[in-house]
């Protein structure tokens, strides 16, 4: 079994961090650490974050390369690149000499085995670091991403006031997600991940969540910082074929975990949570050392505090994952929030991404009203004083439908308006064409 353990973090760690790196440095760059890990055979690697390295990796008997940038280290796990290797699974490391080493107790970052089965390990701070232009942020930018992932709850949105920003405001800035979602498409969320990883080397992301459920749990993983409002909730990251009732199968269920660890573990949070959020007969748990506060984490149901136990997909309230390390803080208004965030009080630089989330919103809600009519008029549902007339209201309702997809863009694909569907609805128009023709 995998386990991990971690101290709680503060948000004031991210500010200290910041004006460190904005005294000494004049440039975006990452803080080199020196790395030791302990490898299956009991050899010693030493290297640097930052280093680029090739590892040999097996699971399941499946043996695989990877090569990339050393960006993240801990006694369990390392990241490589964009992957997220378990130490336990890697059979050598090519990057710098490995040297026998016979010593037990020495401090390495390692898989070591206690009796118990369960390994433990510390990982390495996470360093929060902002771009050295322009000033510290004295306030926010908030985005609003409610409803369905991939039609309310969208990437476009994302994109669209990270350029503003980037346009305005420059580097450095504090992005607020308003979470309030029940999930939707993976596919959308992983265009939504691609998006806030490519802007978290010059911004700051704070997911606020007040129900993030599936695809929206896995978008606040994607943050740099994660605060509950009181009555808050995350998880139940479950993946489903074509309907609720519909599980996919374990093997796309293992692939989305895997996923999901790789997302944790560019965070100061466990990646071992990830599991027992997709799957029900995963197990999480954790010890808090009564001197110390250190939490390690657990996956299996025998820790001091069970959080899932087999049975059910773990759902996160605000003082479970408060208690848990498993988030920031709890704010129920932005003044709260500005003091998690060390800022003196809560201002919206400007209203852009509220701004653009309400227009798209207003712009999806109507398709949703007048779309089904539409498609009802184009079958036929239509009144007329003739053929000829009927028809052409016919053809008007098709042409409007192609201006919607038009106007809908990568959304339509999910509102009924694919490109095979516009094809289909093009074909009609036509033949309905013909047929007045014909009168």
């Amino acid at each position: 079994m995998q386990s991990t353990t971690m101290k709680m973090s503060t948000p004031m760690k991210y500010i200290k961090t910041v004006l460190t790196f904005c005294t000494i440095f004049c440039a975006s760059v990452a803080f080199a650490a020196d790395i030791e890990i302990r490898l299956q055979d009991g050899s010693i690697w030493n290297g640097v974050t930052g280093q680029v390295i090739t590892i040999q990796y097996e699971e399941n008997g499946k043996k695989s390369t990877f090569t990339g940038e050393l960006t993240r280290a801990t006694k369990t796990y390392i990241m490589v690149g964009d992957e997220f290797l378990f130490i336990d699974k890697i059979t050598s490391i090519e990057g710098e000499q490995t040297e026998p080493k016979d010593d037990a107790d020495s401090e390495d970052i390692s898989s070591g085995t206690e009796e118990t089965g369960d390994s433990t390990d510390t990982t390495v701070d996470d360093k929060k670091l902002l771009a050295a232009e322009g000033d510290l942020p004295k306030g926010v930018f908030v985005l609003p991403l409610h409803q369905m992932v991939g039609t309310y709850f969208r990437p476009t949105e994302i994109r669209d006031l990270v350029a503003h920003i980037d346009e305005n405001y420059g580097p450095g800035q504090i992005i607020v997600f308003e979470i309030h979602s029940g999930g939707g498409s993976v596919l959308k969320w992983s265009e939504i991940r691609d998006v806030v990883f490519e802007a978290r080397e010059r911004h700051r992301f704070i997911a606020w969540i007040d129900h993030a459920i599936s695809g929206a749990a896995a978008t606040g993983f994607l943050c740099d910082e994660v605060y509950y409002r009181t009555a808050g909730e995350l998880g139940s990251i479950t993946m489903y074929s074509g309907h609720i009732d519909n599980v996919s199968p374990d093997w796309q269920l293992f692939g989305w975990i895997k996923e999901l660890e790789s997302v944790l573990a560019r965070t100061s949070h466990t990646p071992l949570v990830a599991g027992c959020m997709v799957k029900v007969d995963l197990n999480f748990s954790y010890d808090v050392d009564p001197e110390t506060g250190e939490l390690t984490y657990y996956a299996h149901e025998f820790g001091d505090v069970v959080l899932s136990k087999s049975g059910r997909n773990l759902t996160l309230g605000s003082q479970e994952a408060l208690d848990s390390g498993l988030c920031d803080g709890i704010a129920d208004t932005g003044e709260e929030l500005a003091a998690h965030l060390d800022l003196e009080e809560w201002i919206e630089i400007d209203s852009y991404g509220r701004d653009i989330a309400e227009q798209w919103w207003a712009t999806l809600a109507e398709f949703e009203q007048v779309g089904n009519e539409l498609r009802a008029e184009l079958g036929g549902n239509v009144s007329g004083d003739s053929p000829r007339e009927r028809i052409g209201n016919q053809i008007k309702a098709g042409e409007e439908l192609i201006r919607w997809s038009k106007k809908l863009g990568e959304t339509g694909m999910m509102m009924g308006l694919s490109e095979e569907n516009i094809s289909g609805i093009k074909r009609m128009i036509e033949d309905l064409k013909h047929q007045r023709s014909n009168l």
